[in-house]
């Protein structure tokens, strides 16, 4: 059956798929350090029939090309799609600054040959300290220091320092870092005092991207953007953005380790961060400032729309004023249109559409109004100005809308209703049918005498509570009863379980296995202490067993050899070259340590 479902797919995919156009692309970063690794990857959309990679003159090869596959089916509207990729990726470092361009990579499909985009690189000087982008590469012989200004900080940045009032700018919060950062502890961005803002991006995750400064290379990532609109005049601030963050440095260990000439020591650090406080210098409007005025900074056109002049009374008909453009139009007001009297108004329905690019909003919002004229006449809906202050010629500009005549005739039908499709039945209301009549034959009412406070069951509430609370306080006594029983056990049955550790540790020490047989000794070390001194494991370490030991009086040579075994085993399990002992003599060693302390607790 299996085999049936494979060939139906391939027959169903060879029927309606269409033949894609092959695209092969390469990517890489734009900055790199000297000294650092970086991945070049070559992707295709089908399967080359061969691959020659580029040429890496300037570069090191550190691994590959490593390749790799994947392929999909998707089935949409009876429409089936095979997507596929094919992979190839190097490891790269470069040793000398300068700009360098990697050669394109070709494959050959269906008999065609195909050629990627070719790289530039630009290959900068290299951190001495450890890189946020490869923190394998650190200096070995680094001592731990403060974590310095230039090494991590943050910046707002915008995209003008001088803007009109009502007038829009960009404020993007980055962090600039040189080493490897684990997370943050506190974030504080700042109130926008003066400012109309909204948020337009706060990345849950922070992709790093590299960025040369000062002849230093940085990573840099967006912490949030936010647009801005200044509400008043003069010389407005935007205060310091506050974090403090985690990093991690390479430091010097106080004490020496076989695993420090393997691994090093890195320690994290609490670092906080303050931004410098941005001025924005914001320029009044022209003071010929027309009335009434919209407060609309910007680019806009406003229309007027009416569905229908030529009606009957009791008529509904609809009217909307659409304003479009771009600026500080979410804040903008559309003029409400002066009505006659004798129209009934419903609220309007708002439309809004709105888009944010280049730090400018720009779109469209509708106000549609429903209107009912309840006698007949002609009427006229007058026209309105709206103004507002262009950015482009730096003057202010008058949209007129013009007057609306409507004529409404009379209906004999004093029941006349019309609907409307796009409002709902409740938004109109409906003459002659609107008032109910008043009944005059009421079923005889009884007056009722209950009160919850005087039922029965309301006052054996008060028994049962405190029954149910003596309950619960006996139950939770027994179950840490229950508790120091389990501990108890435990602390009897120590010596034996952890002689049965020992056991399995001889059976791998016969049978050679060196990694299991220290993972059982270490296991009987740490079980017979945690059982014994009935410490739980969540809150066992070793300074804790050291001091229960100490308050049990034990002999600090006991103690000395006990805290050297465990370390002999912890050594054993990654370093097996660094211990002298034999593994017979850490077994008699561990058997013999636990005999001493169970002679003596």
């Amino acid at each position: 059956m299996k085999y049936i479902i494979n060939i139906l797919i391939f027959l169903i995919v060879a029927h309606y798929t269409k033949a894609q156009d092959v695209r092969i692309s390469a990517q890489a970063p734009s900055t790199v350090a000297t000294g650092t690794q970086f991945r070049y990857t070559v992707t295709v959309n089908a399967k080359p029939s061969s691959y020659k990679g580029p040429d890496f003159n300037n570069f090191s090869i550190l691994m590959g090309p490593s390749t790799s596959s994947s392929s999909s089916i998707s089935i949409v509207n009876g429409q089936v799609s095979q997507d596929v990729s094919y992979s190839y990726s190097y490891v790269l470092s470069a040793e000398k600054e300068g700009k360098f361009t990697i050669s394109p990579a070709e494959v050959i499909v269906n008999g065609k040959t195909y050629k990627s985009n070719s790289i530039s690189i630009e290959v900068v000087k290299g951190n001495n300290n450890a890189s946020y982008n490869n923190p394998s590469q650190r200096d070995n012989t680094s001592q731990p220091s403060t974590v310095s200004n230039d090494d991590v900080f943050i910046r707002v940045n915008v995209n003008k320092s001088s803007v009109y009032q009502g007038e829009q700018l960009i404020a993007s919060v980055y962090i600039y870092t040189r080493l490897n950062i684990v997370g943050f502890e506190e974030i504080k961005f700042p109130n926008m005092n003066g400012f109309w803002s909204e948020d337009l991006e706060t990345p849950n995750q922070i992709n790093m991207k590299q960025e040369y400064i000062n002849g230093q290379l940085y990573g840099v990532g967006l912490l949030k953007k936010v647009i801005l609109s200044p509400q008043r005049s003069g010389t407005l601030t935007i205060e310091p953005v506050q974090a403090t963050v985690m990093v991690q440095q390479r430091v010097q260990s106080r004490r020496r380790s076989i695993f420090d000439d393997f691994f090093g020591t890195v320690e994290n650090v609490s670092k906080k961060l303050v931004s410098p406080k941005i001025s924005i210098n914001v320029k009044p409007l022209p003071e010929n400032k027309p009335q009434p005025f919209s407060g609309g900074v910007g680019s806009f056109s406003l229309e007027s729309h009416i569905d229908n002049t030529s009606l009957k009374m009791n008529e509904a008909f609809n009217y909307s004023l659409k304003l479009s453009g771009s600026g500080n139009i979410k804040l903008v007001d559309i003029p409400k249109p002066n009505f006659p009297s004798d129209f009934e108004v419903y609220d309007p329905k708002t439309t809004n559409n709105y888009t944010t690019k280049d730090g400018v909003s720009s779109g469209s919002k509708t106000m549609s109004y429903i209107v009912i004229p309840r006698h007949h006449g002609n009427y006229t809906i007058p026209g309105f100005d709206f103004n507002y202050f262009d950015l482009k010629t730096k003057t202010y500009k008058t949209i007129h809308i013009d007057d609306v005549n409507i004529q409404v005739s009379r209906d004999s039908s004093t029941n006349a209703t019309a609907v409307i499709s796009e409002f709902a039945k409740k938004d109109v209301s409906v003459l002659g049918s609107d008032i109910r009549y008043i009944k005059d034959n009421v079923e005889p009412l009884t007056q009722s005498h209950h009160f919850i406070f005087a039922t029965s069951w309301y006052k054996w509430t008060y028994p049962v509570s405190l029954i149910l609370l003596f309950s619960l306080l006996y139950l939770r006594r027994e179950q840490i009863k229950q508790r120091a029983n389990i501990m108890a056990m435990k602390n009897k049955k120590a010596n034996k379980v952890a002689n049965k550790r020992l056991k399995e540790a001889a059976k791998h020490l016969k049978a050679n296995d060196e990694s299991k047989f220290y993972e059982e000794v270490t296991k009987a070390l740490w079980g017979y202490l945690s059982d014994k001194l009935m410490i739980p494991i969540a809150e066992f370490t070793r300074e804790t067993a050291n001091d229960k030991l100490k308050q049990k009086n034990i002999d600090e040579l006991l103690l000395n050899e006990l805290n050297t075994l465990l370390d002999t085993c912890e050594y054993a399990r990654y370093a097996p070259s660094a211990i002298n002992a034999t593994k017979q003599e850490i077994f008699d060693q561990a058997a013999k340590t636990i005999r001493s302390l169970e002679s003596l607790i």
